[in-house]
């Protein structure tokens, strides 16, 4: 009986185990903002915006985040993470700034 109750656990921590390996790891998109905003902030970038909840497969993941430059600018951005956690990233839009510009004068100089 204790050989059979044993089976019967082990036969059911591993279905419980192979369940859960197939589940796809899924990230905070919140998480993935603060990281890459600190490694864009020397370029320009004021804000990051990613999508809330990324899953992460077995071949890495794609997510979107939209980047606010400091112009005003924003930019869309589709990043892919590969197995290792390496990033790659690929402009999809972008829009112009909205800072005020100086109005220029006659005088060349004065600009």
């Amino acid at each position: 009986m204790r050989t059979l109750a044993l089976l019967v656990f082990i036969g059911g921590a591993a279905a419980v185990a192979i369940f859960l390996a197939r589940q796809p790891t899924v990230a905070d998109g919140r998480v993935m903002e603060a990281d890459l905003l600190e490694q864009l902030r020397q370029h320009g970038v004021t804000g990051m915006d990613c999508d809330r909840t990324i899953p992460i497969g077995r071949g890495g993941a794609v997510f979107t985040c939209m980047a606010t430059l400091d112009s005003g600018a924003t930019q869309t951005v589709e990043y892919t993470m590969d197995r290792a956690g390496g990033l790659s990233a690929s402009l999809k839009s972008s829009t112009d700034g909205t800072h005020n510009r100086i109005p220029s004068h006659g005088d060349p100089w004065a600009n």
